[in-house]
């Protein structure tokens, strides 16, 4: 408990100093990683240094074994989301390899801009960056299809990628 509940206090003071220099506000949307799940996400909103400031979350329990999921934070002053949808990543060696976190596209309004967020989790470098760069390229293929159909839609879509993509541009 204590552990955590240092986890999720470190994690509060970092969020609550972001975009500070920009806005006494602080930061509208953050693209979270390595989330084990709702209860905490609820925890981290609902901390002191947070708890004032009307952040909510989109989450999605992805496919992971592991329980590793992604989720967006936003405030509800500043964003409103519209739609969820979460897409699998496939592992580019067959099913038989476990499943990775799966991608979350969220639209919404940013004021009176529709926007659109992917929030990603890529696979790691773990055995090596050739051996593991294939899974992240099936990762990064994903994330290019959901950007091809958004831009079929709208071709000036607003279009943000956030998350830990374990690798360089």
């Amino acid at each position: 408990t204590e552990k955590y509940n240092d986890k999720v206090a470190n994690l509060a003071t970092v969020i609550s100093q972001l975009g500070r220099e920009l806005t006494p506000a602080g930061i509208s949307v953050l693209g979270v990683s390595e989330i084990e799940n709702d209860t905490v996400l609820e925890s981290l909103i609902q901390h002191p240094l947070l708890a004032s400031k009307g952040y909510n979350y989109v989450h999605h329990n992805s496919s992971d074994k592991r329980g590793i999921d992604v989720a967006l934070l936003y405030r509800e002053e500043d964003f409103t989301p519209i739609s969820k949808k979460a897409y699998t990543v496939l592992n580019p060696n067959g099913a038989s390899k476990r499943p990775t976190r799966d991608v979350l596209l969220i639209n919404g309004m940013l004021g009176e801009e529709k926007i659109h967020i992917t929030v990603n989790h890529w696979p790691s470098r773990s055995g090596g960056e050739k051996r593991s760069a294939p899974y992240r390229n099936s990762a990064a293929q994903v994330n290019r299809q959901i950007i091809d159909s958004l831009l079929i839609e709208n071709k000036d879509a607003q279009i943000f990628v956030l998350g830990d993509l374990n690798d360089d541009p």
